[in-house]
C-alpha cells in the first residue's frame, strides 16, 4: 500500500479537477472510482451521451450541412438505433480516455473500487 497525501473518491468533473490540483501541488494524489464509470455520471449517461445522440441525429440527417449542399442533401437514408448507440460509445470511451490520460499525465494513481465517509 503507498501513502497519499489526497484520497479523491469519484473522477467526474469535481474530483479530476480536484486530484489534478492537488498533483500539481506535489501533493500525492489517489483517486477511487468503479472501474465502468470514470469520468463520472455526467460522461456515462447524463450530458455527454444526451449531447452525442443530439449532434450524431444533426449529422447524419444532413441538416447541419443543408446550407452549404442543399435541401435534399442527406448524409444517411436510414438512421437506426445501432448508429446512434455506435456514436455515443465511440465518443463516450474517447473521453473516458482522455480523463485516464490527464490523470496519468499528473501523476494522479486510480484505483478501481468503491469508497465511503465512515
Amino acid at each position: 500500500m503507498t501513502d497519499f497525501d489526497m484520497l479523491v473518491i469519484g473522477s467526474g468533473p469535481g474530483g479530476q479537477k480536484a486530484a489534478i490540483a492537488a498533483a500539481k501541488l506535489g501533493r500525492r494524489v489517489a483517486v477511487v472510482d468503479r472501474k465502468e464509470m470514470v469520468g463520472g455520471v455526467s460522461l456515462h449517461t447524463g450530458t455527454v451521451p444526451s449531447k452525442t445522440l443530439r449532434e450524431a441525429v444533426l449529422y447524419l440527417t444532413g441538416l447541419t450541412q443543408r446550407d452549404l449542399y442543399g435541401q435534399s442533401y442527406r448524409l444517411k437514408e436510414e438512421i437506426t438505433v445501432a448508429d446512434l448507440t455506435a456514436r455515443t460509445q465511440h465518443v463516450v470511451g474517447r473521453e473516458v480516455d482522455v480523463v485516464r490520460n490527464q490523470l496519468s499525465r499528473n501523476r494522479v494513481a486510480m484505483f478501481p473500487g468503491t469508497g465511503r465517509f465512515v
